[in-house]
């Protein structure tokens, strides 16, 4: 639990701490990102693209990029598991507005080591997930981007604690899914884990919340398909308190069965074994393709499971650098706008962001986001 879970979201934290902060909107012309599998790919994305360095925090590890929509920003974390500097804040960039987006601000200190994050129906509500709170949380920004409450969403399964939430997702009908395993308590072993990792389905309105599968060994990324008929959902057991390959690093497609609190995920099967490094966060198109945070970028499969190529991420360094010699493990991904351009609704998000060590980055595709929830387009001639 935090220390104080309304407190710390209106401290500013000291400038010092953002001297370190900087190369933002530096384009990467160097370092050539695309990996062509399929011909298909050069739809998706420019073969000659370059990623552009819109955030820097040195020893810092990105996670949890969030499009908060309503003011044309985007949110993430900074440190989900211990590193050296100490980070563990939540911040935004491209607040601001088009023509003064600014770099990267703290907008909460002492985040709890939040992981996974998503935006809400609202534009201006984070869902977030903290590794040390032990809970899924609800982070309220105003129209400035200034946070102006952060509230318990679910802390506990039947009294139990949770392990420590890892990713979230929410779904067209306001049910908030995640993920739960047992990573925070590896990473801090001060915590005792109690609970399976499970897959957790919230209803915000009755309060119910359920276990839609239990099983795996390690449950990290998910992410629904486009009609939420399936869900995909990360096993990275292959990272434990090492690498071990014998040890899952895959995507499993799941389909979502029932209704209500007897919803249930049934008839797991592979759908990508994922190499170099883990399986981390996901992110579907407007197409179906699905984006895996993996040790060498981002993958990217056809909705039927083929390898169509690849967004690499720089290198950087870590205790698991040797296993992606030349590339970084991408931590997290997002869909959106370009920074500063507010109201940007999801059926436009032509932007992709991918969180990779101390760094954030931003790639311009030829699809658009895919993945709920999404404001409805506008009628003709808006």
């Amino acid at each position: 639990r935090p220390r104080n879970p309304a407190a710390p979201m209106l401290q500013a934290v000291a400038l010092a701490v953002l001297a370190a902060a900087g190369l933002k909107g530096e384009v990467l012309e160097d370092f050539d990102p695309i990996e062509v599998f399929d011909e298909r790919f050069k739809d998706i994305v420019d073969p000659g693209a370059r990623l552009t360095r819109v955030a820097w925090l040195d020893g810092a590890r990105t996670e949890g990029p969030a499009w908060v929509w309503e003011i044309g920003a985007l949110a993430f974390t900074t440190g989900n598991c211990p590193t050296k500097p100490g980070w563990d804040d939540t911040y935004l960039v491209g607040n601001g507005g088009q023509a003064h987006p600014r770099g990267p601000e703290p907008v909460l200190r002492h985040s709890n080591h939040s992981n996974g994050q998503t935006i809400d129906f609202t534009g201006l509500g984070i869902y977030v997930c903290e590794t040390t709170g032990r809970r899924v949380s609800l982070l309220r920004l105003d129209e400035q981007g200034r946070a102006v409450s952060r509230t318990t969403v679910v802390d506990n399964y039947k009294g139990t604690p949770l392990n420590s939430p890892n990713d979230v997702v929410v779904k067209s009908d306001g049910t908030v899914w995640f993920t739960d395993p047992s990573y925070g308590c590896i990473q801090f072993p001060e915590n005792s884990c109690k609970l399976p990792g499970d897959v957790y389905r919230f209803d915000p309105e009755t309060g119910d919340l359920t276990v839609v599968y239990t099983g795996l060994d390690k449950p990290n990324g998910l992410a629904f398909s486009l009609d939420e008929s399936r869900l995909y959902v990360v096993d990275s057991g292959a990272m434990h308190a090492d690498f071990d390959p014998s040890r899952p690093h895959e995507v499993l497609e799941f389909t979502v069965a029932g209704e209500g609190p007897n919803t249930k995920l049934v008839g797991g099967k592979r759908f990508a074994e994922i190499s170099p490094g883990i399986p981390d966060g996901l992110k579907l198109d407007n197409l179906g393709n699905l984006y895996v945070a993996a040790g060498d970028g981002v993958q990217v499969f056809s909705p039927e499971g083929t390898l169509l190529g690849k967004i690499h991420t720089p290198p950087y360094p870590s205790k698991f650098s040797h296993l992606t010699p030349g590339y970084g493990q991408c931590s997290n991904v997002e869909t959106g706008g370009a920074l500063g351009t507010p109201p940007f609704p999801h059926y436009r998000r032509h932007v992709f962001y991918l969180a990779a060590g101390p760094g954030l980055y931003a790639i311009t595709l030829k699809t658009s986001g895919g993945d709920r929830p999404r404001p409805e387009p506008p009628g003709p001639g808006a």
